[in-house]
């Protein structure tokens, strides 16, 4: 069976996602070190309908199976891939819509490695737009204990 992770946000709602380690398994792997996390999460400002926390993994997470273009569901690993890893900047993504990824220099690779089935995109977009709206709040994580 799968591996999931839980995302329960401080004004209510909870995301269970499921890892994808075929499409991404040192992601995944980097991600699952970290583990628990508590963050402040925030709404984006240039990829339109997604929110996202900043991480810093223990190791250099490759690029794997990248894209730029995301839907509703996706959770993806971004970091400024061209600088010296020990100093790049890193982020995980969640997106509540479609949505092609960028920044001021044009498109905006990430490596995706884990999706929220379609039975929850209401509430994703509900805390999106929540977070949008109302500004930031804090998130735990964790693998889902079942």
């Amino acid at each position: 069976m799968p591996e999931k992770i839980v995302f329960r946000f401080e004004r209510g709602g909870e995301l269970i996602a499921e890892l994808m380690p075929d499409i991404a398994p040192k992601t995944v792997e980097g991600f699952l070190e970290i583990l628990p996390l508590k963050v402040t999460v925030y709404h984006s400002r240039w990829c339109g309908r997604e929110f996202n926390f900043p991480v810093k993994t223990k190791r250099n997470i490759p690029r794997e199976k990248q894209t730029s273009t995301c839907n509703t569901g996706d959770v993806v690993y971004w970091k400024e891939w061209e600088m010296d890893p020990s100093e790049a900047a890193e982020a995980i993504g969640i997106y509540y819509g479609a949505e092609v990824l960028r920044d001021h220099r044009g498109y905006l690779p990430v490596n995706p490695f884990a999706r929220i089935s379609q039975d929850q995109w209401k509430t994703i977009e509900e805390i999106g737009v929540r977070i949008w709206q109302q500004g930031i709040e804090k998130l735990t994580i964790d693998r889902l204990q079942e």
